[in-house]
């Protein structure tokens, strides 16, 4: 049993990219951390008259903030490309949604059909289902008159502190209780069957019905439009994310580097 169809316009979409995994909807936080990069810091101020290990230091921590800028530099156009990725994204999920809609709104006869099929299944799948839940309903009708009497006879035992009695009522309650359940095995897997059944079809439906909309000749181009951009969006973000990784390593040779200068300075070395 499913919920009443609406076509999956976002069935085209990665779930990555709607996720908010690295930034909301592709573009509505500039600031989400998966986009982040960090400042590149600055070297600390020489002395004077540095010593000799200073200098040599103050000289390979110059080598690797270069390394790091041109780091940076890189993850930076990445970074701007998957933004722009996101913007492209948006514009054109709008375009695809808006024709959807427009599809819907005059369907085609193709359009028309699948969308028979799906409701008529549905229907039969009401109708057919009736007689699964009729036979559910009669196991109650016939098991429960005992199991409420067994709790009357057993609010009576109480009543009357008949302790032989309650044990007896209590154990015939039990035995009431799993003849419920053992009677509702054979029609609830009968209606497991049939409503499997009956979503088979119905899902078979939906995917005629998706794939008509998918292709018709007014959504087809917006469909491959937004298949392309997640691709796209895929190959940026993994260069993107390779990139920011060799940044952040670069960046953190640097750190050490200052934080090598700056024992050398308080040490004068």
């Amino acid at each position: 049993m499913h919920n009443e169809y609406s076509p999956n316009v976002d069935a085209l979409e990665s779930r990555r990219l709607l996720s908010g995994s690295h930034f909301e909807g592709f573009g509505g936080h500039d600031d989400h951390h998966g986009l982040q990069l960090p400042a590149l810091p600055a070297l600390p101020t020489l002395p004077a008259t540095p010593g000799v290990k200073t200098t040599a230091d103050f000289a390979i921590a110059q080598t690797d903030l270069t390394a790091a800028q041109s780091a940076l530099t890189t993850a930076q156009t990445d970074q701007a490309k998957v933004k722009a990725d996101g913007a492209t994204f948006a514009t054109d999920r709008a375009a695809l949604r808006a024709a959807v809609s427009a599809l819907l709104e005059a369907p085609t006869a193709a359009i028309t059909a699948a969308q028979d099929k799906l409701k008529a299944d549905e229907a039969a799948e009401q109708a057919g289902l009736k007689a699964d839940y009729a036979a559910i309903q009669a196991v109650f009708t016939k098991d429960n008159p005992a199991i409420l009497t067994d709790f009357q006879n057993i609010l009576a035992d109480l009543k009357a502190h008949n302790s032989t009695q309650l044990t007896t009522d209590k154990a015939q309650l039990k035995a009431d209780q799993a003849t419920l359940q053992a009677d509702l095995v054979a029609p609830r897997a009968q209606l497991k069957t049939d409503d499997d059944a009956f979503d088979v079809t119905e899902d078979a439906d939906r995917k005629a019905l998706q794939d008509a909309i998918n292709t018709d000749p007014t959504v087809a181009p917006l469909y491959a439009a937004v298949q392309a951009d997640q691709a796209t969006f895929t190959t940026d973000l993994a260069t993107f994310n390779t990139d920011r990784l060799a940044y952040l390593s670069a960046r953190n040779i640097v750190l050490a580097d200052i934080k090598t200068l700056k024992t050398d300075i308080i040490g004068n070395l």
